[in-house]
């Protein structure tokens, strides 16, 4: 028996396309992070499972609320931009059954900007995620991008085929993948100005230093212009973290914009006096004469 779990925000444009091709387990689960659109609406034609979580700016912590609620001992964890093809619901059935291994790493055939990725660390053989697993070997750890905690004795199955991935969804074009640029890059900076990370700008630029080794050695270039938007969009991720952190420390918080507000505003008073005073200066001149 299979529970399928899938966290949602305003996933209207992919969770029908999803649900369909889950709709073969034995229950579905949706955890709603309190969706604006029709979301929850369309996910009620598939299931009767529905659950509300608190909005987070990412989903790890949903997910674990998920695993919680399933009542199955076999588990497959979907996001809503994703299609679970039908040749790999199949090999997930099969090893099931065979019950020789606890859990299942699941390549994914990543589409950025509408182009199916061939090359670098997000081709399918590249980029697997255990995403098929018994329940009691596993736990979701609440941090971001952190995904699964496996049991150390646990069997795990690789899937090394790619005709066998998850078709995953993912940036639609350059905004989107602005918009989680600066929603995960503030929650990776604000972790490490709490954790007081040493040598972050070192690391950040380490960091860019492998992404491009990445596009030139893990055949990112593969996807010509794509491939190289992809490595610099990166890149420009690792330094929106680095210069978040920055002004994190140089402001002393969290939220830097504040203390820049204040410091603004600060500014703005001054010249302010000073325009009074030369206007009192001025009219004081002027009656005089």
């Amino acid at each position: 028996m299979i529970s399928v779990i899938i966290h949602t925000l305003n996933e209207e444009q992919n969770i029908r396309n999803c649900l369909e091709c889950v709709k073969w387990a034995d229950e579905i689960i949706i955890i709603d992070m309190h969706s604006k659109d029709k979301t929850v609406q369309i996910a009620k034609e598939y299931t009767d499972k529905i659950f509300f979580f608190e909005q987070m700016e990412y989903a790890d912590p949903a997910r674990s609320y998920g695993l919680s609620l399933a009542t199955n001992e076999w588990i497959l964890s979907v996001d809503a931009d994703e299609i679970v093809p039908v040749d790999l619901k199949n090999i997930l059935i099969k090893i099931m059954k065979e019950n020789y291994y606890d859990a299942v790493s699941i390549p994914h055939f990543n589409y950025f900007f509408g182009h199916a990725i061939i090359g670098g660390d997000c081709a399918p053989l590249e980029n697997p995620h255990i995403r098929f697993f018994k329940k009691n070997i596993v736990s979701y750890s609440d941090d971001i991008h952190s995904f699964l905690q496996i049991d150390y004795k646990a069997k795990i199955y690789f899937i090394e085929n790619k005709e066998l991935a998850f078709i995953h969804f993912g940036y639609i074009d350059i905004e989107h993948f602005l918009e989680k640029l600066n929603r995960y890059t503030a929650i990776e900076a604000k972790a490490l100005y709490l954790n007081n990370e040493k040598n972050v700008f070192y690391k950040l630029v380490i960091k860019n230093i492998k992404e491009i080794l990445k596009f030139l050695f893990k055949k990112g270039y593969k996807d010509k212009t794509y491939g190289l938007i992809y490595t610099l969009l990166k890149c420009g991720y690792n330094t929106c973290v680095g210069a978040k952190y920055f002004l994190m420390k140089q402001s002393k918080t969290i939220v830097p914009r504040n203390s820049i507000i204040y410091e603004y505003n600060k500014i703005a008073q001054k010249c302010i006096q000073e325009h009074k005073k030369r206007n009192k200066k001025y009219n004081e001149d002027k009656s005089i004469n």
